[in-house]
Parts: C-alpha cells; sequence; structure tokens
C-alpha cells in the first residue's frame, strides 16, 4: 500500500514525512519495519547531506579567508612597493631641483654717490632677490623702488628721474658660475675668482668683470662677496639725463658720474 507516515523524535519535537510502500495497512499511529528502516534511512541521508553541507561551507570559508588574507597580503604588498617607488622618485625629484636661494635678511647691495666733489654718502636697496639654478647660473633682481639714501625726497627723485622705475623698475645682474666652484669648497673654506657678469639696467645690457670671494659657512650656506667695489658708471645705462636732472634739482655743483658698488649675498641650498 502507497501512504504518508509521519515520525516524532524522542527528545525534541521534530516532524517528518515520509512516503512509505507497504502491504499493511498504514495509520497515524502504525510503525512498520519498512517505515522505520525509511525514516532511519532519511534520517542518516540528512545527516549525510547535513555534515556534507557543513564540510562544504567550512572549506568555502577557510577557503575565502585565505584568499581574502592573500589578497591582502598582495595589495599590502603592492602599497609598500608604489611608497618605496614614490619615496624614491620624490628624493629623486628632489635631488634634481637642487639650488640654492638667497638669504635676503643677511644679503646687502650698496652703492656710493659723490656730489661737490667732497660729499661722500652711503645709499642701498633694501629689497633684493635671487638664487643659484642647477644650470650654474645665479642671478640677481633688484627692486629699483626700494633705493634707500635716507632722505626721502631725494629718493622719490632717483625713483621718477634717475631710474624712471614707471618703466624700468628691476635691474637683474646674472652671472655663470664656475661649475666646480662649489662642490670643490670644504666648510670654512674660501675661493677668490674673478666673475663676468651681465647687468640689465635701464633698459640697457652690459656685461661687467669683477673679482669676488666665495665661501663655503656651512654644507647648506655660501656667500658671495665682492673683493674690490664695481664701479658703474652712468654713461653705460643711459642714465646721464638723469644725474643731470638730480644735480639741477638739488642745486649741486657737481654729482659724480660713476659710482662704486659692493654687495654681500648670502645663499641658502634649497
Amino acid at each position: 500500500m502507497f501512504g504518508f507516515h509521519s515520525w516524532s523524535g524522542n527528545t525534541a519535537e521534530v516532524w517528518m514525512d515520509d512516503i512509505v510502500l507497504s502491504t499493511q495497512p498504514i495509520g497515524c499511529g502504525a510503525v512498520t519495519t519498512s517505515s522505520a528502516s525509511s525514516v532511519a534511512s532519511s534520517v542518516r541521508s540528512s545527516s549525510s547531506v547535513a555534515s556534507s553541507l557543513v564540510a562544504s561551507s567550512v572549506r568555502s570559508s577557510v577557503a575565502s579567508s585565505i584568499v581574502a588574507s592573500s589578497s591582502k597580503s598582495s595589495v599590502a604588498s603592492s602599497v609598500a612597493v608604489s611608497s618605496s617607488v614614490a619615496t624614491s622618485s620624490s628624493r629623486s625629484s628632489v635631488n634634481s631641483t637642487a639650488a640654492w636661494d638667497l638669504d635676503t635678511t643677511t644679503s646687502y647691495f650698496n652703492f656710493v654717490t659723490t656730489k661737490n666733489t667732497h660729499t661722500v654718502e652711503a645709499h642701498n636697496f633694501t629689497t633684493i632677490g635671487g638664487y643659484i639654478g642647477n644650470d650654474g647660473v645665479a642671478v640677481l633682481t633688484i627692486d629699483l623702488n626700494t633705493v634707500n639714501t635716507n632722505n626721502t625726497t631725494r629718493d622719490q627723485r632717483m625713483r621718477d628721474y634717475l631710474f624712471e622705475i614707471a618703466t624700468y623698475p628691476t635691474a637683474t645682474v646674472s652671472v655663470a658660475v664656475p661649475s666646480t666652484l662649489l662642490s670643490s669648497l670644504s666648510v670654512g673654506q674660501a675661493a677668490a675668482t674673478d666673475i663676468t657678469a651681465t647687468v640689465d639696467l635701464h633698459g640697457v645690457n652690459a656685461t661687467v668683470t669683477t673679482r669676488v670671494s666665495v665661501q663655503k659657512l656651512s654644507s647648506s650656506r655660501i656667500l658671495v662677496q665682492s673683493l674690490s667695489p664695481v664701479l658703474t658708471k652712468a654713461a653705460d645705462y643711459n642714465l646721464t639725463t638723469g644725474v643731470e636732472t638730480l644735480r639741477s634739482l638739488v642745486g649741486a655743483t657737481s654729482i659724480s658720474a660713476a659710482v662704486p658698488v659692493d654687495f654681500a649675498l648670502v645663499f641658502n641650498a634649497r
């Protein structure tokens, strides 16, 4: 006979339906050998399936953990390599752009004027800037608007009539530094050398040769200063008319058309 059989566990309210084939009538309370065998087989089958599922789940979990761990390790290694490459690249970049910047707080650029033959006065520019590039070229920029003669009226007259800062606001000095000069100096050591500079002043480019001292103050600091005044002539830079205008305004009998310039320039490694 074909029918359904329900079975209850001994220790828990678990009900399982089983399909039973028997030659005897099947009732709700009847227990047959075939039914019991079928139930046991079903339980064993269910247990086996459950065990397989658990084992499969464990294997899957372990595999996932291994993959995740491997992935994390791979990512960490990748990050470490990228970081190493970035650091190396950064260091290389810093080295390739190494240069020297002018320390404007300790550097100076002075000049001296003479009027009425015997009146000598020292002046300076309060704002200068500059650098030495890795191409070995040193550049000094002078802000002519910051001329300082300790006389505000004279300062303004020099801006307007001598330098004509509305048209020529700055002067620039460029020098090719000998390639081995800085690298050959030890800390504390100084060397004298002749340099040829290109001066751009009042719309004119002129060449000036002078002798300077270069001293290595520390591994990251150097001092460049003139060993003798650099004589700058008004006629070389189309400044003669401006000098004459100043002389007329002040009522002086004469103003020297040539002025000595001296400087001390401190550079810090960038």
